[in-house]
């Protein structure tokens, strides 16, 4: 992996979600001032706004998992780490397995993620209600649960990371667009332009989320990353449907309820939507989710829509996230394309990506896996647990 390191020049982050403005904060925490965030729109007003805030830590990748142990850990103790509150509900996680070949996968990955130091167990179909009560069990040969996995206000973690970088020195710009990025004689990137001024940059960072291709092909790069719309919906409060019950995912269907304190949100039947940057509610997917969901869950037929809503995913060929110089544009940084796992991830990598900026190697090592080179050099990841 190509090594970076700066050097005490502008740094210009062009994205304001939860993954950009967790870079500036842990830049500016670990010393360097000059960081400036520009988003078009309001600090995580974009695709971070529309995340239903799940936290787990059973991916089926090691890179994935390992992320997100460490994620959950550090949002635990988000208070204490960035002097903000944050509420992290550890209700738990239940994927519910209804084939062979699935139990078999979860039987390796709940080994991987157990190595790592995360609490996931395999349940057997009469264990499954003791954990939620209510689901159909007659078809299904076991399920994984995590007990320490849970949710929080994606909202809340930008607005936490967000004051304290302000604190610290970093500059936000809202309302700004990045129109385009320019090249010196060598071809590397050395500033931005907005529509009013032109931003110097020793190093520009390409946090765009699904914009983020179009803001590498401001610099004359392929960034692999598309946008795809998911949706999920509200639904009013039922007899029995109370937030400490872990949010249950039938990965026969994707179709997944996750409780909460008044009501609960329901989704997941929606993974194959084409590349679009539409994201408005498709009602008529409503139909076969409510099906999916009453034969898992039949107290679940009695389920009342009250609100929906959609947003964008950035999606990568292999599913996992950009971290790392662009292959082919000197002074191009990309954190972008976490295949909706940006919130779950977001203060690992910040804080890593952050330490490799400032010198550390091993925290570079650490993020190797997600080497933006990776899909030239023919070395794609796996992920199975994409929902």
């Amino acid at each position: 992996m190509s090594t970076v390191e700066l050097n005490g020049g502008p740094v210009v982050v062009v994205g304001g979600g939860i993954i950009g403005v967790s870079l500036a904060y842990h830049l500016a925490r670990g010393g360097y001032r000059d960081v400036t965030v520009l988003d078009r729109g309001l600090l995580g007003e974009g695709s971070t706004a529309k995340a239903t805030g799940g936290i787990r830590t059973q991916f089926a990748s090691r890179i994935n998992a390992e992320l997100a142990h460490a994620a959950a850990g550090y949002y635990a103790e988000f208070a204490e780490r960035v002097g903000e509150p944050f509420d992290f509900r550890r209700h738990g996680y239940l994927m519910l397995l209804s084939t062979e070949a699935q139990l078999a996968q979860f039987r390796s990955d709940v080994a991987m993620q157990r190595e790592l130091g995360a609490d996931v167990r395999l349940l057997a179909p009469d264990e499954i209600t003791d954990v939620l009560p209510g689901v159909r069990t007659g078809d299904l040969v076991g399920a994984a649960y995590s007990p320490t996995d849970g949710s929080g206000s994606p909202a809340d973690a930008v607005a936490g990371f967000a004051r304290q970088a302000r604190r610290l020195g970093v500059t936000f710009r809202q309302h700004t667009e990045v129109v385009g990025i320019d090249r010196d004689a060598a071809g590397r990137a050395v500033a931005v332009r907005t529509a009013a001024e032109r931003i110097e940059a020793e190093l520009v960072v390409n946090a765009a989320g699904p914009w983020a291709a179009t803001v590498g092909a401001l610099a004359g790069t392929d960034t692999p990353v598309e946008p795809h719309s998911r949706q999920a919906f509200g639904i009013a409060p039922l007899p029995g449907l109370t937030g400490d019950l872990p949010l249950a995912v039938d990965l026969g269907t994707g179709a997944y309820v996750h409780p909460e304190r008044n009501g609960g949100v329901i989704g997941g039947n929606d993974r194959d939507t084409p590349a679009s940057f539409d994201a408005t509610v498709n009602w008529d997917l409503t139909e076969s989710l409510a099906a999916a969901l009453a034969h898992r869950f039949p107290w679940a037929a009695d389920a009342r829509i009250t609100t929906g809503w959609a947003g964008l995913r950035e999606m990568t060929p292999d599913d996992h996230g950009l971290v790392g110089p662009d292959p082919t544009v000197p002074g191009l940084f990309v954190l972008a394309g976490f295949s909706g796992h940006g919130f779950m991830q977001a203060p690992v990598i910040g804080e890593r990506a952050a330490a490799w900026l400032l010198g550390d190697a091993a925290a570079g090592a650490a993020l190797a896996p997600l080497d933006p080179a990776r899909f030239r050099a023919g070395r794609p990841l796996t992920e199975s647990t994409v929902f």
